[in-house]
């Protein structure tokens, strides 16, 4: 059975994403890259998943809404 992945990322994952392995640092990456985060009890940046995911590029499109496109060949063939 499959598991599903942690909602996010785990304290290993942050650190390789900013680089950094202080939590103040961690913070500043994040906020200057413009990343949506929380700040954990702990004081560490918690970031989810998905968000993560969509931000690198590689996070599936589920829920966007992409602008209909005209049908162009309809058009034409109304002239």
């Amino acid at each position: 059975m499959k598991t599903a992945p942690p909602l996010f990322l785990l304290p290993e994952e942050v650190e390789e994403l900013t680089g950094f392995k202080s939590a103040g640092r961690q913070c500043r990456w994040l906020h200057e890259g413009g990343w949506r985060f929380v700040i954990s009890g702990s004081g560490r940046p918690v970031v989810a998943r998905k968000y993560a995911e969509k931000m690198l590029g590689c996070g599936d499109d589920e829920g966007q809404q992409h602008p209909p496109r005209p049908n162009f060949g309809a058009l034409l063939r109304a002239v």
